[in-house]
């Protein structure tokens, strides 16, 4: 069994006793952003966003929560990332655990901090239960722990925007973050040890060959050329007098027995153009044992809205021996798929908002989530999609829609052990007194929207605020 990246739960939600660092007084509502874990899986799973976390080794699925906007110990979006604990019957609000900055004894959090960006999960030190990583401030990593009860211990490294994969094939889960300049990027090979030390590390140079797309960042993990080896995925962005990244091209670093990663195709769309998009995912959609990568361009900016041309979309392109199929054509999924239920529109900027991938129905094939503006008599509304992997990729057959009022941030993550994910979101539009985060659970027949698990506020021992809404995190 080679080791797969997959993609988990991060929920902006709550706080709660029995963690280091609790949040006093602090400051929050809900929402949901995504993590990702290196996990031994069989050839035959998909690689899904479906979360493998499982920080107690315990055998049950982990849901981590975060809101990076947090005011922590009066500390102005200081953040905290909480884990609610899984369990046969799911995850068990009653077993969770808030961790903060703070609370890890390795320097206090700055205003702005956002500990909890980024949240990802990887057994870093191999000792078979998952590490909690998370980004803080513009170039500082912690690793958090696993234990055999909780979370526990902390280590602190430089860099920024991590990533997890097992990028050299021999078993261990391997961290790669963004250096000090805008073209490199470390890659720390496991076991790591306690304090935070690798195995070894290498420097990569992901310098972009067009001087236009100046700003690399590693985006994603998934073993797309099928060799046994996690490969890096990398977005090259221009950035423009705003300062915000705009996406352009989408590399495949190629990973390596030697750990020295080499630079793959720039994947290209259906036209032969540059596949590019604000979020990147990973999983095996059509199950032919190579990891595809998803994409969704919503917006061509963050800052000041504009839609792309051709309107908002989702990408996959296919994985294939090279780095990409050349047997199955890249698919782009937008409002003229056919299937897709709910009336969506995708010349807003929104469709395909948040993707996230995991295999809903346990059908061996990964299935992709996400949401998309909807017109509803003489307003838009939002629809949540879910589509389903297939042996011919991803298409709008059999996709289905929630109906629920969800929030856009979404994640599909096996909660309960049973093979088939479920899918959680967050309340929308909703007070601060009310937020929620309501998880549907996964079957034979997808996703059912009966008898919804509510995990709330006052479930995780936060105080409610009145008034505020959803605050996504990314």
């Amino acid at each position: 069994m080679r080791k797969r990246l997959v993609t988990a739960l991060a929920l902006t939600a709550a706080a709660g006793c029995g963690a280091p660092g609790a949040v006093p007084d602090s400051t929050v509502s809900p929402g949901v952003t995504q993590t990702a874990t290196a996990t031994k899986r069989p050839p035959a799973d998909p690689d899904t966003a479906g979360a493998h976390a499982d920080f107690d080794g315990d055998g049950n699925e982990d849901l981590v929560i975060t809101d990076t906007s947090a005011t922590v110990n009066g500390t102005y979006a200081a953040g905290y990332a909480a884990v609610v604990y899984g369990s046969t019957a799911g995850p068990d609000a009653r077993r969770h655990q808030v961790i903060t900055q703070d609370g890890l004894g390795l320097g206090k959090a700055g205003t702005g901090g956002r500990f909890g960006s980024g949240a990802l999960s990887a057994d870093l030190d191999g000792d078979g239960r998952s590490d909690l990583i998370t980004q803080a401030g513009s170039d500082t990593v912690f690793v958090v722990w696993g234990g055999k009860r909780k979370l526990s211990g902390a280590a602190r490294l430089s860099g920024a925007t991590p990533v997890a994969g097992d990028f050299d094939g021999d078993g261990h889960a391997d961290l790669v973050t963004s250096g000090s300049t805008d073209s490199e990027a470390t890659v720390r090979f496991g076991p790591f040890t306690r304090a935070g030390k690798p195995a070894r590390t290498k420097t990569l140079d992901l310098t972009p060959d067009k001087s236009s797309y100046y700003t690399p960042r590693p985006t994603g993990v998934g073993d797309v050329n099928g060799d046994g080896k996690d490969d890096l995925v990398v977005t090259w962005s221009h950035v423009f007098a705003d300062e915000m990244p705009v996406p352009r091209a989408t590399v495949v670093y190629r990973g390596a027995a030697n750990g020295v990663l080499t630079k793959g195709p720039r994947l290209k769309d259906a036209r032969g153009k540059d596949m590019y998009g604000s979020v990147t995912l990973t999983s095996d959609v059509n199950k032919d044992g190579f990891d595809d990568v998803i994409v969704s361009l919503t917006c061509e900016s963050i800052g000041d809205v504009a839609v792309p041309e051709g309107g908002s979309r989702v990408m996959v392109a296919y994985g294939g021996k090279s780095g990409q199929s050349t047997s199955l054509k890249p698919t782009t999924i937008n409002e003229k798929t056919a299937g897709l239920p709910g009336k969506p529109v995708s010349s807003h900027c929104g469709f395909g908002y948040a993707p996230t991938t995991g295999d809903v129905n346990g059908d061996g094939y990964a299935d992709v989530a996400f949401s998309a503006p909807a017109e509803a008599g003489k307003d838009t509304t939002t629809v949540i999609l879910v589509l389903r992997g297939g042996p011919k990729g991803l298409t709008g057959k059999d996709a289905t829609s929630t109906g629920l009022p969800m929030g856009p941030m979404l994640a599909i993550q096996d909660l309960n052990g049973d093979g088939a994910a479920e899918l959680a979101g967050g309340t929308w539009y909703e007070t601060g007194a009310d937020d929620t985060v309501r998880i549907l659970r996964g079957g034979p027949s997808g996703i059912s929207t009966s008898g919804p698990t509510l995990i709330g506020l006052a479930d995780l021992g936060l105080k409610p605020t009145p008034g505020r809404g959803f605050d996504f995190g990314h």
